[in-house]
């Protein structure tokens, strides 16, 4: 069994969803937009007793008070066992015979603020309310990120302690036992243990009103208390010769194992729910992780930061989450297989761009280090106003990444910055006119951004901080032409010097002290771009 569609309607943290589930629904986005909450709705909805239905929901939760909260999620793909379980609820369409399973949470507050919830089958035709052996059928695990699961201190029941709960020890379980009762026996018969146990029996005398007994007072083992076993069982990792608990490791060795283990206690589960599975743990682990958690054969819900985590996944797979909650999901099929490929090697070190308001896409890190100071200089921070920007290494370089933020993508709004050399190029592939792709958010720098910061800053300005900025050798320097009048070097010299591909970065770290709030809007294409974000 599998989810293959989710819904929300009328929480107070999400706009309403509705959301395909593919493969996997892996969830990213910035913090505090919302994506903990679809998680918990889910877990409402597969997972949770009535009882916790009861205390987890409230009137806040409501966006529009006089409106129902509805979550509702259809699956597929039974198993014999699956129909047995619900066979008045699985509906088989007649003409198609594909069968589904709807399921649906309805919550409605009423005048007094008292909450009533259902959760049904609404195809089904009953008009009942599932079992508990129905909720438990769905096979829905959910990890959140602050569950004790994750924590393996001694202190806290750890996924171990679940996985051991679990084994089933047969014909060895008898010898178990008799070590647990010779322990137990071996604790009582202890003369130094006697002797502590009149110390504490004296010393409770005291504290309590009535007179405690050194016979009153046992020493038993964990397995004899909680008639199991394999209680406070411990699992060591042997490392360079030592073998330490897994309770004593780093907070990333315990985050990794934490995950690992739930991963293997959630085997049989249909669906797995995860928030935040990055937590404490190195790049390298995180890598690890996403594709252990990828391998398993039931499917995943995870809600992450992580950009490693992602890049493990199909994009159809993902689901940005914006600001207010809401939303939004590439179409099915979106991208060509060698396309999906390279966006899922992009993705893993660029994730923001999917999560910003907009994304400005340049032509090579010198025309970012211009873009981002004129922007600082201008009031315009880019961060602040949600921009991210895309080096694509040449304007013919773009690949997929329109597709990916375009229309049948993420839907996340595009700029470009391009050379003039580019632009007929670009108008082609756009459909439009060269004179027209200002309307298509492309900016274009005349001829290019060099000659336009020349321009701006004045070619002797530019080249005495060339000069003088130990960013050029002398031999370096003596590649600038200098065809001025008693050799003078021009604007189209320094700039000409400023655009060859190995200077262009040198050349940029050079000209940035010259710049200031006045004459950084000299630089026409950057502040046309500029002007544009923050209108």
């Amino acid at each position: 069994m599998r989810l293959t569609r989710f819904k929300v309607e009328n929480h107070r943290r999400l706009a309403d969803l509705d959301i395909e589930v593919r493969d996997h629904l892996v969830l990213v986005g910035a913090n505090d937009v919302g994506k903990s909450s679809l998680l918990r709705c889910l877990d409402l909805l597969l997972g949770a007793s009535t009882a916790q239905l009861y205390s987890r929901i409230s009137a806040d939760d409501f966006r529009a008070p006089d409106q129902p909260f509805v979550i509702e999620g259809t699956l597929a793909d039974f198993t014999d066992v699956d129909k047995a379980l619900f066979p008045d609820e699985i509906h088989v369409d007649p003409n198609t015979n594909p069968s589904r399973l709807v399921i649906r949470l309805t919550a409605t507050v009423d005048e007094n603020e008292t909450v009533v919830i259902s959760r049904s089958a609404p195809e089904g035709g009953t008009g009942r309310q599932l079992s508990r052996d129905q909720v438990l059928g769905l096979g829905w695990k959910f990890l959140s990120a602050t569950a004790q699961t994750r924590d393996l201190r001694e202190d806290r029941k750890s996924a171990l302690d679940d996985i051991l709960q679990a084994v089933d020890l047969g014909e060895e379980e008898a010898a178990f036992e008799a070590i647990a009762k010779s322990l137990t026996t071996t604790l009582g018969s202890s003369k130094v243990l006697e002797g502590l146990r009149g110390s504490l029996a004296d010393q409770l005398s005291k504290a309590l009103p009535d007179k405690v007994a050194q016979d009153d007072l046992a020493f038993v083992p964990g397995a004899a208390a909680d008639n199991d076993v394999l209680s406070d069982v411990r699992l060591q990792v042997s490392k360079q010769g030592v073998a330490p608990d897994l309770s004593e490791q780093s907070d990333g060795t315990r985050a990794l194992y934490a995950i690992a283990l739930y991963d293997l206690m959630s085997v049989g589960a249909n669906m797995v729910g995860i928030d935040e599975p990055e937590i404490h743990l190195h790049p390298s682990s995180q890598r690890s992780l996403a594709r252990l958690l990828r391998s398993n054969a039931n499917q995943k819900v995870i809600a992450t930061h992580s950009a490693d985590i992602v890049g493990a996944f199909d994009p159809d797979s993902i689901v940005v989450v914006r600001g207010g909650g809401e939303a939004v999901q590439p179409k099915a099929g979106f991208l060509s297989d060698d396309e999906r490929m390279a966006v899922r090697l992009w993705v893993r070190d660029r994730l923001e761009p999917l999560t910003a308001r907009r994304v400005v896409v340049v032509e090579g890190i010198s025309d970012r280090i211009i873009l981002e100071h004129l922007a600082d200089l201008t009031d315009r921070n880019l961060d602040r106003l949600g921009v991210s920007l895309i080096e694509a290494g040449g304007c013919g370089d773009m690949g997929p990444l329109d597709k990916l933020f375009g229309a049948n993508g993420f839907r996340v709004s595009m700029s470009q910055l391009i050379d003039a050399d580019a632009e007929e190029a670009l108008a082609k592939k756009l459909g439009v006119e060269v004179a027209d792709l200002a309307g298509r958010s492309v900016w274009v720098s005349r001829s290019d951004l060099e000659d336009e910061y020349v321009r701006a800053l004045g070619s002797d300005a530019v080249w005495t901080a060339l000069q003088s900025n130990g960013h050029f050798s002398k031999n370096e320097l003596g590649n600038c032409a200098a065809s001025g009048p008693a050799g003078t070097r021009t604007e189209i010299d320094v700039a000409a010097f400023c655009r060859r591909k190995a200077y262009k970065v040198n050349a940029a770290l050079s000209v940035l002290p010259l710049f200031t709030a006045a004459n950084a809007t000299q630089v026409s294409s950057i502040e046309s771009l500029l002007e544009e974000i923050v209108a």
